[in-house]
């Protein structure tokens, strides 16, 4: 585990951060974020956002103390070159990625080969596999795009029904999330929208909410939800969740018109 410590990042780049630490975990590199002011005095990486006076010092004071520590600025534009790791905003996962690979390296050189873990091959139907995302939270959208894209699917996300209806009208998609709170018409009316829709019935839906009691479950039932998932959503739980679809989609793809308009 390799513990990340944070200077004056803003809380959304944090959230950000947070999900890509989460998928990188699930494919054998583990970071943490320091949280106690033990945790950070001893944080082998300091991300600093060198666009902020006071977290330019405090990384000044932190490099005297500890020249060995390895520091990712993260800046509008570069910053001067003092040999430090730099992010450019916008955050993206790539960027991330690159600049953690790269300060690991740093810190330890002879760690990185040891740590590395071949990616797992995912069954071939996932790669392709077309996902729609309806979500009002950027950041539930980030964090489905990142985990599903890194399984290969392709993933398109909407802010709310009306666009992701249009979506789902002109493309086709194999699998749709779908967030219960949504401004304007919520999840439930887009779900039976959905499913009134002869050419669209078939696409699985999920339905995403923070709530979990037996009422939200059946109130999504009856709207012809296929499934449904409460929020923050696990990581096995979602994958779980798509290969289920994916069986019962191949398994209906194969069946006799007869059999599936019964």
């Amino acid at each position: 585990m390799t513990s990340v410590a944070l200077m004056h990042v803003p809380t959304a780049e944090i959230s950000f951060l947070r999900n890509v630490f989460q998928v990188m975990a699930a494919r054998g590199l583990s970071y943490d974020i320091a949280a106690t002011p033990d945790q950070i005095a001893k944080a082998e990486i300091v991300i600093v956002d060198t666009d902020n006076t006071t977290a330019l010092q405090l990384w000044s004071s932190l490099r005297t103390e500890r020249p060995e520590v390895i520091g990712i600025l993260v800046a509008r534009r570069p910053p001067p070159n003092d040999g430090q790791i730099w992010i450019q905003r916008p955050f993206t996962s790539l960027k991330i990625f690159t600049a953690l690979g790269k300060a690991d390296l740093l810190h330890h050189p002879n760690r990185l080969e040891r740590r590395v873990v071949p990616r797992k091959t995912e069954p071939k139907t996932l790669h392709g596999l077309r996902v729609l995302v309806i979500d009002d939270s950027a950041t539930v959208r980030k964090y489905l795009e990142l985990v599903l894209g890194d399984q290969g699917m392709q993933v398109q996300c909407a802010d709310n029904g009306e666009l992701g209806l249009h979506l789902l009208s002109s493309q086709h998609f194999d699998l749709l999330f779908l967030d219960v709170v949504l401004p304007g018409a919520d999840g439930y009316q887009i779900c039976k929208t959905i499913k009134k829709n002869k050419s669209k019935q078939r696409v699985p839906v999920v339905m995403l909410t923070s709530k979990s009691s037996p009422f939200d479950r059946v109130k999504g039932s009856l709207s012809g939800c296929d499934s449904y998932l409460t929020k923050p959503v696990e990581l096995k739980k979602l994958l779980d969740t798509v290969q289920k679809h994916l069986a019962h989609k191949s398994a209906n793809e194969a069946a006799p018109d007869a059999v599936l308009a019964s």
